[in-house]
């Protein structure tokens, strides 16, 4: 079989993603322990359990956001686990699902997921939930032409395997850094522009079949900044395969403003339109002859500088 041939890939790629909630999920491979991660749950098929089906972000009490491939089934039959939680830990809060919500143009019948990005709401709040910003389409094109780095934490393996699926996932999440990526490599030519963003990954540092909804989030300024919910790869995935551009995709709040609009006001909360990400802005200081540009976000002078 010729792994580099783009329909094995893209069967291969079918097996690796189209799990939904019923099937144990894949997460960060080749990452460092994100227990107590205040943005990254678990999303449990039942309320006793202690391996996550998808991941996802708690991005407000009762709003937690992921992949649409992962709500196809009953909201009832969902519970979420306290963020950064050990999910063996029976002890911790776990939250019924009260509603999906999801792009009227997503479908499972089509490969790789077209606008894969859903809400859920839950039926009561967490406490003491760290507040997030939202990322726009224009600071994710910013960001993927600079090649920024970005954050992958999730739920689920943390071996390598031969082929999929791998083994049980992991009770506690795992993150890794990686950057942005702004070539689109062939497979994922058929997703609408500005509806996605990609991430580099690699054997050695990958997310895996199932790591499905998981956050990738962007630190800024102190502040934690969510971008999009896990969905594909063109590779990896705990196995020691891997093309030349490897990437992994993510469906976007971004691209689905209406939709996270109406999930917000369902539970009675206003949504902070994108982008509150703040902006480096510049000044020009002056000392006699000399003169220095600063940018920064809040920007200031030199001491002896006055600002011109």
């Amino acid at each position: 079989m010729n792994l580099r041939s783009p329909k094995v890939l893209i069967r291969i790629l079918m097996l690796l993603f189209l799990l939904g909630t019923s099937t144990p999920a894949q997460a960060v491979y080749g990452g460092s322990d994100a227990t107590n991660n205040p943005i990254v749950v678990g999303i449990l098929p039942a309320q006793s359990a202690t391996q996550a089906g998808c991941s996802g972000a708690l991005v407000a009490p009762r709003i937690i956001f992921t992949a649409a491939h992962c709500l196809t089934g009953d909201p009832s039959q969902l519970w979420v686990a306290q963020p950064g939680s050990d999910l063996r830990d029976l002890s911790k809060v776990r939250i019924q699902a009260e509603r999906f919500f999801t792009p009227v143009d997503f479908s499972v019948k089509t490969f790789p997921y077209q606008n894969d990005f859903g809400v859920i709401t839950l039926k009561t709040a967490f406490d003491g939930y760290t507040p997030l910003l939202f990322a726009s389409l224009s600071d994710i094109t910013q960001w993927a032409t600079a090649g920024d780095s970005v954050i992958h934490v999730g739920y689920g393996c943390t071996s390598m395997v031969d082929k999929p699926p791998c083994k049980p996932t992991s009770p506690t999440p795992n993150e890794f850094t990686t950057t942005f990526e702004k070539v689109t490599p062939p497979q994922f030519l058929t997703l609408k522009p500005q509806t996605f963003s990609m991430t580099k990954i690699s054997v050695q540092k990958t997310i895996c079949g199932g790591d499905s909804g998981s956050p990738v989030l962007k630190s800024q300024a102190g502040s934690w900044i969510y971008i999009g919910a896990q969905s594909s790869s063109n590779g990896a995935g705990c196995t020691p395969t891997c093309e030349i551009n490897c990437v992994a995709t993510q469906g976007l709040p971004a691209a689905n403003l209406e939709m996270v609009q109406e999930a917000f006001s369902s539970v009675k909360m206003q949504l902070a339109t994108p982008s509150a990400v703040q902006k480096k802005t510049s000044i020009t200081c002056v000392k006699g002859k000399l003169t220095k540009k600063i940018t920064a976000l809040k920007p200031a002078c030199p001491s002896g500088y006055k600002k011109k």
